[in-house]
């Protein structure tokens, strides 16, 4: 599973540290912790039952370690605090960059795209390319004829020349699954996304993600109700690490997953049987 070699990745840069601040906004949960460090996750909101959460006022202080081993619970809200504890060590480690994604996975226009989880700026760029757009999301915000339920995933993936997935999917935990079902370029994307270099060997090309600059100002932002544009107007900066197909194209270069083909006979299409492979102990 995923996220827990996730976890056991970020287990020794946690060790010691201790839960400085927690904010569970209307867009996305926050984690300070006693290092100075800050990450960010999507606040859920299927699932929940009583909007009240029960550890509230609780959350201080607690060891950091502690906080992040939440992220495999069942529970949304407190997966969600899982991954913003985990993402506030992960994202310290990796300078500012700020790529289009588009370019640094190299969509063409006849490219079918799939998305999982409504990304906004990115649908309004590529709804209209002859290729296609197909988003996949579990609760639509509005009826749309590219917009299709997320388990229709299952067989529409598949069949997608490049996949953008949500970070959110690593809280409500279909992310290995889905990453299984991708054959072409794949990134995860928002601030969500842990930005852990071992994703890039488990069947994801890049990751877009968030670096807080102002954990203080980033927490205001959390309380106040603000959303990703606002995030990334006031403190936050955007981060990224992957390979650009585009460039080593350019370069004349192999691809990291062409290599992999060309070292194992394995196809294009395959590589959903070389991402189970790497999963297997």
């Amino acid at each position: 599973m995923i996220v827990r070699e996730l976890l056991a990745a970020v287990e020794e840069k946690l060790k010691g540290l201790r839960v400085e601040r927690a904010v569970i906004g209307l867009a996305y949960t926050g984690v300070l912790l006693s290092d100075g460090s800050c990450g960010l996750a999507g606040t859920p909101h299927e699932g929940r039952g009583c909007a009240a959460f029960g550890e509230a006022g609780l959350l201080a202080g607690r060891p950091a370690s502690d906080l992040a081993r939440e992220l495999l619970s069942a529970h949304p809200l407190r997966s969600a605090l899982g991954l913003a504890a985990a993402n506030a060590v992960l994202s310290t480690q990796l300078p500012e960059r700020d790529l289009d994604p588009l370019k640094a996975l190299a969509v063409g226009e006849e490219d079918v795209v799939g998305m999982v989880g409504e990304i906004g700026p990115l649908v309004r760029r590529l709804r209209e390319r002859p290729g296609g757009l197909l988003v996949f999301e579990r609760n639509p915000h509005a009826p749309s004829p590219d917009v299709l339920p997320d388990w229709a995933a299952e067989w529409e993936l598949p069949r997608c020349d490049v996949v953008f997935l949500s970070g959110t999917t690593f809280i409500n935990k279909p992310a290995d699954h889905l990453l299984s079902l991708c054959r072409g370029r794949t990134a995860v994307i928002g601030p969500s996304t842990p930005l852990w270099p071992g994703l890039l060997s488990r069947g994801v090309d890049w990751l877009f993600g968030a670096r807080v600059r102002d954990p203080d100002l980033t927490l205001r932002v959390v309380a106040e109700g603000g959303g990703t544009q606002a995030l990334f107007r006031h403190g936050v900066a955007k981060a990224a690490l992957g390979c650009s197909r585009a460039d080593e194209r350019a370069e004349g270069t192999t691809s990291r997953i062409g290599r992999a083909e060309q070292g194992t006979g394995l196809e294009a299409p395959t590589k959903r049987r070389a991402f189970e492979d790497v999963r297997r102990p």
